[in-house]
């Protein structure tokens, strides 16, 4: 109840929070999520299935399958719509519900209470969690750590009680609660394929727990972890026949020499490390680069750091405390499946905290142990535990406003990382987006500074300078961008939007023109053409486009102006088809009122 109570406390503040960052794609703009049929269809295609009609130039979507993820999202869809606060409650659910899971994983592990209860409370208001809690998307890892979890107790009851009942298996196995264990672990790699990292788990707890010569620890090892090895065709062959392919691969991936790989996992592997004892300073992204020299103090410091922490581990083998093996492999091996560097699509992205969401029990367990693991605990230990978990307390509640919004994220996301111009961008699109224009023109053209061949930040300077009446600074904004990438549809939309409020209705039109050659769908895009057209007097053309746009969905204005190009173009009864259209649409309010004096003037010709 405890670190039920306490993990509800601090990030309780998740609950006010916006969708931010991929919530945008993933929940609000996912068509697919609003059908139940979406339960079923999980199972039969990917993650980013509802992204394959995209218009071309964008992305290929990534590779996942995670079907139980994918159905959560369409349960909580037809559960809360699009209300934020909905969603931060079933995050917030799980986190609570992987904390509890913690403390009774832990205490099987350690046999203390002590121990587990300490643990487990750090765990439950680590900082480095905002990422998994407060974000919305981000809650594929306490979805999947709840089975994961489960799973590894379930494991360790069955191994406790082979040495105890009679009631075992011939492997000397309970095999009611292996068998909730393998359930578990399927449900686990449905929610997130790091799920398959338990099967190392089981063997390196089982290598560890066993007693005996190195071989027969090795088998015994290789026999607990086989079941798991089985039960993990149950998700890897339906994920090939959904993917057609086995091993991950990233369709985004930039071809780099495999060197460069290794030289930087040291670097991230300390990263990770450090944001776990030290998790101030968080942020969405930190500016990260491949290391591609091995003589680079990023390689060398980390990578002597590693070496040195290895060789100590296995010169003081035999003195090291028995605790330290369990809650290493809990560290380590769920960030085994995240340090395949040469899958990674964008190098800013190298270290992503929500990976430590598991990793941090370990982190947790060791720490305990060394705090409270005595027979005697000394005061001054308890002190230290509690001012640590106090100081973790203050931390993650200041370190949770960072996801309220967009503009937080990305404005902490400029403070931690200064130098990095993505973030500049991306805090500025935010204060655009929110109305403060000013604080968008500051950012964005810091971040045109920093990087002068961005095509994007271009465009939003154009959007910021139209919006303050500069016309010739958005104009030249706009060409900017597009000097830089021809191709980019939103800099050839804004720029005909400009021209268009010029009065200059011809390359306005123009402008509109090639956006809808990059992006036919762009209903707004082929809107604007066709008042273009109007205002230059080719009242057919307009109406073509006028037609397609009503064509794509309800619109009163879209029907107001049909109508208006069918009058043009001497076509009165498709004219007063239009605008009756139009009025049942508006039903009361300006357009309204504009449709019936249309009617009115068509009726008296």
């Amino acid at each position: 109840m405890l670190v039920g109570l306490l993990a509800v406390l601090v990030y309780s503040n998740s609950l006010g929070g916006e969708f931010v960052f991929d919530d945008t794609d993933q929940i609000t703009q996912n068509q697919s999520i609003r059908s139940w049929g979406n339960v079923g269809h999980a199972f039969t295609t990917s993650v980013w299935s509802f992204r394959d009609q995209a218009e071309p130039g964008t992305p290929p979507p990534l590779p996942y399958y995670r079907p139980l993820f994918t159905v959560l999202l369409t349960v909580e869809y037809h559960l809360f719509g699009l209300w934020p606060q909905g969603w931060h409650l079933v995050s917030l659910a799980l986190h609570v519900a992987c904390s509890i899971g913690v403390f009774y994983l832990l205490l099987l592990l350690s046999g203390q209470r002590i121990v587990a209860g300490g643990a487990a409370l750090l765990f439950a208001v680590h900082p480095v969690h905002a990422e998994s809690v407060c974000w919305v998307s981000g809650l594929t890892d306490p979805l999947f750590s709840i089975f994961f979890i489960g799973s590894l107790c379930f494991y360790l009851r069955a191994r406790e009680s082979a040495a105890t009942s009679k009631r075992s298996s011939e492997s000397g196995i309970n095999r009611t609660s292996m068998t909730w264990s393998l359930v578990l672990f399927v449900l686990a790699a449905y929610s997130k394929e790091t799920a398959l990292s338990l099967i190392v788990m089981v063997f390196g707890l089982e290598l560890i727990k066993s007693a005996g010569s190195t071989s027969s620890r090795l088998s015994s090892a290789a026999r607990a972890a086989i079941p798991y090895l089985l039960a993990s065709l149950l998700y890897l062959i339906p994920r090939y026949l959904v993917l057609k392919e086995m091993m991950f691969r990233n369709p985004q991936a930039v071809d780099r020499p495999a060197i460069q790989s290794l030289l930087t996992l040291p670097f991230v592997i300390c990263s990770y490390l450090l944001h776990l004892i030290w998790p101030v300073g968080l942020s969405v992204t930190y500016g990260t680069h491949f290391i591609t020299r091995a003589g680079a103090l990023a390689f060398l410091i980390p990578a002597l750091v590693i070496a040195v922490t290895v060789a100590s581990l296995i010169y003081w083998r035999a003195r090291v405390p028995r605790y330290v093996w369990p809650g290493l492999l809990l560290v380590l091996v769920p960030l085994i499946p995240v340090l395949n560097l040469s899958q990674i699509s964008r190098e800013e992205y190298l270290v992503f905290d929500h990976y430590l969401y598991l990793p941090v029990a370990g982190f947790a367990f060791l720490l305990s142990s060394v705090l409270l693991g005595a027979k005697r605990l000394p005061a001054s230990r308890i002190t230290v535990a509690v001012l640590l978990l106090a100081a973790a307390i203050v931390v993650s509640v200041r370190g949770n406003t960072v996801w309220a919004s967009s503009e937080a994220l990305w404005s902490n996301a400029a403070r931690v990382c200064p130098s990095y111009w993505a973030p500049q961008y991306n805090a500025g699109v935010s204060l655009l987006e929110s109305g403060d224009v000013a604080g968008a023109r500051e950012r964005l053209e810091s971040a045109a500074a920093m990087k002068p061949d961005e095509a994007v930040v271009f465009d939003a300077l154009g959007r910021v300078y139209a919006r303050l009446g500069d016309r010739p600074a958005a104009t030249r904004s706009f060409k900017r961008a597009l000097t830089l990438q021809p191709d980019l549809f939103e800099a050839h939309n804004n720029l005909g939007t400009v021209y268009f409020e010029a009065a200059d209705y011809q390359t306005a039109a123009n402008c509109f023109e090639q956006a809808l050659r990059l992006k036919a769908s762009a209903v707004a895009s082929r809107y604007n053409l066709a008042l273009c057209y109007l205002r230059l007097g080719k009242a057919e053309r307009a109406a073509v486009e006028l037609e397609r746009v009503v064509a794509s969905g309800s619109d009163a204005e879209a029907c107001y102006e049909l109508g208006i190009a069918y009058e043009q173009a001497g076509q009165a009864m498709r004219a007063g088809d239009a605008f009756r259209r139009g009025l049942e649409l508006a039903g009361e309010g300006e357009v309204a009122e504009r449709i019936k004096q249309a009617l009115s003037r068509l009726h008296g010709k």
